[in-house]
């Protein structure tokens, strides 16, 4: 084991310098013209958001709190690729949180970007609910679009999405910039254990922590390889944890399957006293044709 994660720790020193060359973001959003877009989503939905039954026990996405009722809170939609994309938290009568996440349209995931050098185009901020700020860390989702993926070639070079879940607004975001503050870590304990920071970052989105244990970065030759379809990372700037990011390919969206993914998890948090999921999720509603990615069981820090 050792052996194969120094093998992976050279390759990954290798590549650094261009990994997420491709992850430019900004504050615009660029609507695609395309022949049909989705309907709006509705301003005042009532729709509470589930989990596909055949999958878990219970409808609900709920996994620890089944019988306690509970609502969906919406942020603003925005229009991406050929639908709609908005923000949304799933939080108990009494105040818990259970999941928060993004709904996409079936439409969001065609009539994309195709310039790999546009990033504004491909950049889609999210607003929360005030309710998720309330009882959540995270301030705002950006969603980021790769038409080609991004280096190292054979790993990451597919189409896919980053599902950027922020701690700090969108203003801090695009203030990160300092080449210095990029190679400042969070002290020791902040990050969990086998994540491995390349070195630098992307400005007005952080540096990149990368789970070592992923199926993806291990050699090819390994038992414990596979292609890359999903990952967990985290991020980090001026010595802090700034975010935390699912990413996940486009043919997996579009696949419709069901992943339920535990991550690993810190041994501290900033800020604490709020509640921080434990898990990424992945499935469509085949009743709206809906994609959802979520972060859930949530676990007071």
């Amino acid at each position: 084991m050792k052996k194969q994660l120094f093998q992976v720790f050279c390759l990954l020193l290798l590549v650094s310098a261009t990994f997420f060359s491709c992850k430019k973001s900004s504050d615009g959003n660029v609507i695609n013209q395309a022949v049909k877009v989705d309907a709006p989503l509705p301003e005042n939905d009532t729709h509470i958001i589930t989990m596909s039954g055949d999958m878990l026990p219970s409808s609900s996405i709920v996994v620890s709190r089944n019988d306690e009722k509970y609502n969906t809170f919406y942020g603003p939609q925005v229009q991406m690729g050929n639908g709609r994309v908005r923000s949304w938290i799933n939080i108990t009568h009494s105040g818990v949180p259970l999941a928060i996440g993004v709904e996409m349209t079936d439409g969001a995931l065609s009539g994309l970007p195709t310039d790999p050098e546009d990033h504004m185009a491909a950049t889609y901020i999210l607003m929360l609910h005030q309710k998720a700020m309330d009882v959540t860390p995270f301030k705002h989702i950006m969603v980021n679009w790769n038409v080609m993926g991004h280096e190292p070639p054979h790993v990451y070079d597919v189409p896919h999405f980053d599902f950027h879940f922020y701690k700090v607004s969108h203003e801090e975001v695009m203030n990160t910039t300092d080449p210095v503050k990029f190679n400042i870590f969070p002290p020791a304990g902040f990050i969990p254990d086998l994540y491995f920071n390349p070195g630098g970052g992307v400005p007005m989105m952080g540096s990149h922590w990368i789970d070592l244990l992923s199926p993806e970065i291990q050699p090819p030759a390994s038992p414990q390889h596979a292609d890359f379809t999903h990952t967990f990372i985290y991020g980090s700037y001026d010595g802090a944890v700034t975010f935390v990011e699912p990413m996940i390919t486009l043919a997996t969206l579009a696949g419709g399957g069901t992943v339920l993914k535990p991550y690993r998890q810190p041994m501290y948090f900033s800020p604490s006293g709020t509640n921080y999921p434990t898990r990424y999720c992945i499935w469509k509603d085949n009743t709206n044709g809906r994609h959802y990615v979520a972060l859930d069981q949530m676990m007071m820090r």
